[in-house]
Parts: structure tokens; sequence; C-alpha cells
């Protein structure tokens, strides 16, 4: 599960979403955010973190909190065929870029044959301390300074910079930080919360430091309200699979699985092909 990407960038998110891949120097200008979620497949497999549209390109930005491996490859490679595929108007070249936590700069090769190989761009922002930087907007903050957007847009980006920290443990100052600050810009604010947010889904394991982190950034925040609602169904979903699968396993076919656990019959095809396969 995660974010739809109108949830992140909305109201002025193209200009914040520019600022982001700034701070990562991906060059070039935004010019659209398409939606990542695929309906015609599995959507706990299927989708990507971001994809933004430049003038020259379509990139597709993920964080990554382990080192790029031969699955990943993949993965990223899959997801640029299937947006090639869904968007088959664009006629632009597609890149995978990913925020690495683990990496340092660098690209990496998936070999799709001996003749062809796709590039797999590796961001990092190791280059920044977590601790220095931290007390640098402490400080800027304590003598009543501004925060400017990229200062703030690094403040959701802690868990990705040279750290003692685990992952989360970073993901909660951000949270902590953020939600602090006084005169806070709704627009740019939002943003940053939202890729909190993101982070908090995708790292944060713990249920109990993940749900600390949702309310301390969400308040009545539109986003968190999302949140909750796809929690919710991600909850639902995850019931109905389990009563799929046992429904399964008492010899339902298809149909009857379908009518009694109150499902399409394309939930339960595509449930029992996972688990029987």
């Amino acid at each position: 599960m995660k974010f739809h990407e109108d949830t992140i960038f909305k109201n002025q998110g193209q200009l914040y979403g520019q600022k982001l891949i700034e701070i990562v120097e991906i060059p070039g200008k935004i010019v659209k955010i398409h939606r990542t979620e695929y309906s015609t497949l599995d959507p706990k497999m299927y989708k990507p973190d971001l994809v933004i549209e430049l003038e020259d390109k379509i990139i597709i930005f993920e964080f990554q909190s382990t080192y790029v491996d031969v699955s990943d490859k993949r993965r990223f490679r899959f997801y640029s065929a299937l947006f090639d595929h869904v968007e088959i108007k664009s006629k632009k070249p597609i890149e995978v870029h990913v925020l690495s936590s683990v990496e340092t700069n660098r690209v990496k090769w998936y070999h799709v044959n001996p003749d062809s190989k796709f590039p797999i761009y590796i961001h990092s922002l190791k280059c920044y301390n977590e601790k220095e930087f931290i007390y640098s907007i402490k400080t800027k903050i304590r003598d009543e300074g501004n925060l400017n957007e990229k200062e703030l847009l690094m403040l959701s980006l802690l868990c990705f910079m040279e750290t003692e920290k685990d992952i989360p443990e970073a993901i909660h100052d951000s949270a902590t930080i953020i939600t602090n600050m006084p005169n806070l810009n709704n627009d740019v604010g939002q943003f940053v919360k939202g890729i909190i947010l993101m982070l908090c889904d995708k790292f944060v394991d713990d249920e109990l430091l993940n749900t600390r982190i949702v309310n301390k950034v969400g308040g009545n925040m539109k986003v968190v309200e999302d949140y909750a609602d796809r929690v919710a169904e991600r909850k639902i979903n995850e019931k109905n699979e389990a009563l799929v699968i046992k429904l399964r396993k008492k010899g339902f076919k298809i149909e009857e699985i379908a009518e009694t656990a109150d499902v399409s019959r394309d939930f339960v095809e595509k449930i029992l092909t996972k688990v029987e396969a």
C-alpha cells in the first residue's frame, strides 16, 4: 500500500516535487505527476513510489533501504515496461532513479539479454550528516529564521543521510521536527508530511511506532485520513484473502468462493494463482 500521487502532490505539489528531484540532482523540469496504481495488476507488487514526467523523459522514482539486487532490477525494469504499455502515447525515454539509504551515487545495470541492458541510477544523500543537519535546522529555528523549501524537504529525508540511527528512528525524528515547527507553510508542509508518511508506510514495520509517527504527523490532515482508509482497506483485503484460501481448501469452486466471500471472481483468481502456483 502506498499513497496515491494526488495525495502527495496536491496544491503546489508539482513545485515541491521539482525541489525533491533537485535535491537528488536529477536535471529537468517536471511537467506532470502520473498515477502509480494500475488496476489490472496486483497492487501489492506493481506500484512504483513516484512516476514523474519531465520535459524530456519519464522518471520512475523509488525509495530504497537495501542494496539494489537482481530482483529489484527486474522489478524496476518491469515498472518501465508497464508504464510504457499503460501510457502508450508517451514517446519519451523512461529512466529508473533510486534514492538509497545504503548505496552511493552510481549506475547499476540489469542485463535483459546479452545485447540489451537497462540502467538504474542510484542516488545518495550520504554527503549530509543527519546529526549536523538537524543541529543547523534547530539553530535556525531557535534564531527565528525561516527554513527554505529545500531544507524543509530534506527534513523528510533524514533517513537517507549519514546517520547512526536506524531508518524507523530517523523517520520518527523527521516527524517530530516537522510537527514541532512553528509557522510551517501549509502547502510545502503538507507535501513534506506526505513524504514522511510514505516513508513510514514503506519502512516502519513496527505497528506501534508506525502509529505514533502517523499520529504525530497527521492531526486532521486529509493525507492521514487517506492513510487510515487505505490501512482499513488493506486489512479487509487480507481478511478476504484468508477467507478465499480457507474456502478453497474446503473444495469450493471459484464462483462459490466469490459469492460466499462477497468478492469479485478476479480477486479470487488472483489469490489462488498466487497460492497455488
